[in-house]
C-alpha cells in the first residue's frame, strides 16, 4: 500500500540538503581562501629571507672589497719602505704557516703590524717619557734610551704573538696525536688508503681536536693532486715541526716506498706516543709541589698561623 509523502518531512529534508550545501560551499571557500593567505604567508617571508640574504650578501661583498682595499693600500706602505726582504719571505711564510697564519696576505700584514707596533710603541714612550736634551746625565741617558727599547719591544711584540699561537697549536696536535694514529690504524686495516684514512680520521676528529684535523685533511687534500705523496707528507711536517710529526711522516713515507703495512708501524708509533702524553702528565704533576711552595709560604700558613695563635693570644689578653 502506498502512502502519501508527507509535506512537512520533504520541507524539512529540503531544508537539510540546503543547509548542507551551503556549509560545503562555505567551507571549501574558507578552505581555499585559508591556504592562499597561508601561501602568500610563506611567499613573504621567503622573499623576506631572500631580501636578507641577498642585504647580507652585498654587506659581505663591500666588506671583503674594502678588505681588498686596505690590503692593497697595505701593500704599497710595505714595498715602499722595503719591509720585506726578499732573501727572508720563505724563512717568514714557513714561520707563519707553523703559527697558523696561512693566508695569501699573512707575510704583508705581519710586517705591517712590525711596523705599526715598533712606531706605536716609540710614540708611547716619547710621551711618557719626558727627556732634556740640554741636561744629559747618567738617568737622562738611560730615559734616551727608552724610545729605542720601546721601538725593540713593539717591533718583537708580533712575533712573540705568533710564537704563543705556534706553541698553543704544537701542544693540541701533541694530545690528540695519539687518537688520531689509533683511529688511522683503524681505517688501514679496514682497507682504506691513505688519503681516505687521513680524510676520515680529520672529519671523527673535527670536533674535539680541530687544528689536528685541519691539518691532516690538508694533508688528505695535498696527497690528491699532488704528483707524490712525499712531497704532502714532508709539507705537513714542515708546518708542524715536531718530533712526533717528523717520525710520523717518515714512517708513512717509508711503508709507501717499501710497500711494508702501515698499520703496524701505526700500532708501535700510538703506542710510543701514548707514552709520551703519559710521561708529560707525570712531568707536570711531579711540578705542582715545587709551584705550589710559593701559594702556601703566602696564603696558607699565615692562616693557619692566625688560627693556632689566636686562642693563646686572646687567652693572655683576657688575663
Amino acid at each position: 500500500m502506498n502512502q502519501e509523502a508527507d509535506p512537512t518531512m520533504m520541507i524539512v529534508g529540503g531544508l537539510a540538503l540546503l543547509l548542507f550545501i551551503v556549509t560545503y560551499m562555505v567551507g571549501k571557500n574558507l578552505s581555499a581562501y585559508n591556504n592562499t593567505k597561508r601561501r602568500i604567508r610563506d611567499l613573504q617571508s621567503r622573499r623576506a629571507e631572500l631580501q636578507k640574504d641577498n642585504q647580507s650578501s652585498k654587506r659581505k661583498k663591500a666588506k671583503a672589497k674594502k678588505e681588498e682595499e686596505n690590503i692593497e693600500l697595505i701593500q704599497k706602505i710595505v714595498n715602499k719602505l722595503n719591509l720585506v726582504q726578499e732573501n727572508k719571505v720563505s724563512e717568514i711564510s714557513d714561520f707563519l704557516i707553523s703559527a697558523g697564519y696561512s693566508s695569501k696576505n699573512a707575510i704583508i700584514k705581519y710586517t705591517f703590524a712590525q711596523f705599526v707596533c715598533a712606531f706605536g710603541f716609540m710614540a708611547l714612550s716619547l710621551i711618557f717619557v719626558d727627556i732634556d736634551p740640554s741636561n744629559l746625565t747618567f738617568k737622562g741617558f738611560l730615559k734616551l734610551l727608552i724610545p729605542f727599547a720601546a721601538v725593540y719591544v713593539g717591533f718583537s711584540m708580533p712575533k712573540i704573538l705568533a710564537v704563543n699561537n705556534r706553541s698553543k697549536r704544537y701542544k693540541e696536535v701533541q694530545k690528540g696525536l695519539p687518537d688520531a694514529l689509533d683511529l688511522m690504524m683503524i681505517c688501514t686495516e679496514a682497507g682504506l688508503t691513505l688519503s681516505a684514512a687521513l680524510d676520515r680520521v680529520s672529519k671523527e676528529l673535527g670536533k674535539a681536536y680541530p687544528i689536528l684535523a685541519e691539518e691532516i685533511a690538508l694533508t688528505s687534500i695535498e696527497i690528491g693532486f699532488l704528483p707524490e705523496k712525499r712531497k704532502a707528507l714532508e709539507n705537513l711536517s714542515k708546518r708542524i715541526a715536531l718530533p712526533e710529526i717528523r717520525a710520523l711522516t717518515s714512517i708513512l713515507i717509508q711503508t709507501e716506498k717499501y710497500g711494508t703495512p702501515v698499520s703496524q708501524a701505526l700500532r708501535v708509533l700510538s703506542k710510543e706516543f701514548r707514552t709520551q702524553r703519559m710521561l708529560r702528565a707525570e712531568q707536570k704533576a711531579a711540578r705542582l709541589p715545587a709551584i705550589m711552595t710559593v701559594p702556601m709560604i703566602l696564603f696558607i700558613l699565615p692562616t693557619m698561623f692566625i688560627i693556632v695563635i689566636s686562642p693563646a693570644a686572646i687567652g693572655i689578653m683576657a688575663k
